[in-house]
């Protein structure tokens, strides 16, 4: 997972490499997209119980991504693999942000207190997973999921009184030997 796109793939693998994934892809959901503002729903407690609904929802389905961003203040974003019980969860890092999207030396260092990993690199590379902060091998506990998001949001500067979008959509690879190859 990179900066928010719709490519992001669990393990970089060849799209007809592996039938299960194939036929998963062909079955799987469709890109959707909601946009909400927690302040209109019951604000950030009730937007959390919707989060850990989804979670739960498709948490054991085939791998699928999220991005949960609000592309009307800032870059940033979390982004989370989830399916077949695991999740992989990430938060922006430098290398995506820009300007006043950019991420403080304390930001940062709050990121690691609260159980982010520090990027692996200080760059992008394609062939490599992304260069985000990250908490990997989350293992069917939708509740932390939930409150490290809410947690990381907060503290990166989303905005409960302005929308903010929740995408989700099949991952490139969604096969559980695919997606989790190195979980037992």
């Amino acid at each position: 997972m990179s900066g928010p796109t719709n490519d992001l793939p669990a393990i970089r693998v060849g799209l007809d490499d592996c039938p299960v994934c194939r036929q998963l892809r062909l079955e799987g959901p469709d890109e959707r997209t909601y946009v909400v503002a927690p302040s209109d729903g019951g604000g950030w407690t009730l937007w959390s119980g919707a989060l850990l609904r989804l979670f739960r929802r498709i948490g054991s389905q085939p791998t699928q991504a999220v991005i949960i961003d609000q592309p009307m203040l800032f870059d940033r974003y979390v982004q989370v693999l989830v399916g077949h019980g695991i999740a992989h969860a990430e938060a922006s890092s430098n290398v995506y942000l820009a300007g006043a999207s950019k991420l403080s030396a304390d930001a940062e260092q709050t990121l690691a207190k609260l159980g982010w990993r520090a990027p692996e690199a200080d760059h992008d590379d394609p062939d490599e997973m992304p260069a985000n902060w990250y908490v990997s091998s989350i293992r069917g506990d939708w509740q932390y999921l939930v409150e490290l998001l809410v947690a990381t949001m907060g503290l990166l500067g989303f905005d409960e009184h302005l929308p903010i979008q929740v995408r989700t959509f099949a991952a490139e690879n969604p096969c559980r030997a695919c997606s989790w190859p190195d979980e037992p």
